[in-house]
């Protein structure tokens, strides 16, 4: 649920972050072209009419499964505890973190704020949802390193995931280029509000706005819980992508 920019900047802070071991940290960093696809990979499903069951193995509208939803995909696939080569597993590491994140976002925040929250009426909850995402992904596209973009789009597919073929990554990694290379533009707020029939002035006019935001979104979730809930997505990712890295098949 995290936009492709969000996940981005989190594969950026892993890439660096001591509490992964440092051999595992090292193949991030010599696959960081395959690492950067699979951390966004997920969501390569827009726009093609597949379920969201079938890349992040839930649905917003059923009981999560107690298991993590990348192992469910690997009880699914388990030839990928397999990678064909080093491209390939950090290409699933950063798709194993992407399903970390948004594993937590549902749990703690979507679920509880949006789908069973009682304020406001749905479309109002429907509206905020994407609103808050807004502010995350703004945030976040400043913080991308330059090397994001270039390291991106040299990222190559070859047959990485049995239920997402190679033209739709490559779609997917060629549109958030666009975006994120130089003299590109962002298209959230287009291709949000057309999900949330908000014209991008309106979104804009929203964001920009403090009391606006605070009435319609902060006072229902408040922007303390959203940081600890980040920290948790965080150390979630953390932890998720070392236990496939080191192949602990055993859970919990």
């Amino acid at each position: 649920m995290p936009t492709p920019f969000s996940h981005l900047a989190v594969a950026q802070r892993l890439l660096v972050d001591l509490a992964i071991p440092d051999p595992l940290r090292a193949l991030l960093d010599r696959q960081r072209p395959a690492f950067l696809l699979g951390s966004v990979a997920a969501d390569a499903r827009v726009g093609n009419g597949m379920p969201r069951s079938t890349t992040h193995f839930y649905q917003y509208v059923q009981t999560m499964n107690e298991m993590p939803p990348w192992r469910i995909m690997l009880q699914a696939n388990p030839s990928l505890w397999q990678p064909n080569d080093e491209a390939h597993e950090a290409f699933l590491a950063g798709y194993v973190a992407h399903l970390a994140m948004d594993e937590m976002w549902s749990r703690q925040m979507v679920g509880p704020y949006f789908l069973g929250g009682t304020w406001g009426d749905q479309q109002q909850r429907f509206v905020m949802l994407h609103v808050i995402l807004i502010v995350l992904d703004e945030r976040d596209e400043r913080r991308l390193e330059p090397w994001q973009a270039e390291a991106l789009r040299r990222a190559a597919p070859h047959q990485w995931l049995p239920f997402l073929p190679d033209i739709n990554l490559i779609g997917w990694r060629d549109l958030i280029y666009g975006q994120i290379a130089p003299g590109g533009v962002s298209r959230t707020l287009e291709i949000f509000g057309a999900r949330a029939s908000k014209t991008p002035e309106e979104l804009r006019a929203l964001l920009d706005s403090p009391a606006e935001m605070n009435d319609a979104l902060w006072q229902y979730v408040p922007p303390d819980y959203l940081a600890a809930v980040e920290v948790g997505m965080y150390a979630h990712c953390v932890s998720q992508l070392v236990a496939y890295l080191t192949r602990q098949t055993v859970w919990p």
